[in-house]
């Protein structure tokens, strides 16, 4: 707790209608699939900077290359990104 804010340890989303059913973190997912961004679990400055690029819950992206703990390479909207270990293992998706 800081200054009387209790930091959020789930994700955002949680508790939305359907959630948690099928999500995995993208780091994980399969690649050459297409997936749908189902949640975003990190503070507002990942959300943000991951919004700025077009990563954003709803957003569909194909996952290009993943795994071993080194970076995701993702395309979305017609460019490819490449995403840190730490950073894709936040991003939570399903199948498209």
């Amino acid at each position: 707790m800081l200054n009387g804010w209790m930091r959020k340890k789930s994700c955002p989303c949680a508790g939305l209608k359907g959630a948690g059913q099928n999500r995995l973190p993208l780091c994980e997912a399969a690649t050459g699939k297409r997936f749908k961004v189902a949640c975003i679990d990190g503070g507002r400055h990942l959300c943000a900077r991951m919004a700025a690029l077009g990563i954003y819950p709803g957003v569909e992206m194909e996952l290009l290359c993943a795994g071993c703990g080194c970076p995701c390479l993702v395309r979305v909207h017609g460019s490819t990104l490449s995403l840190g270990a730490g950073v894709s293992d936040k991003i939570l998706v399903t199948a498209s």
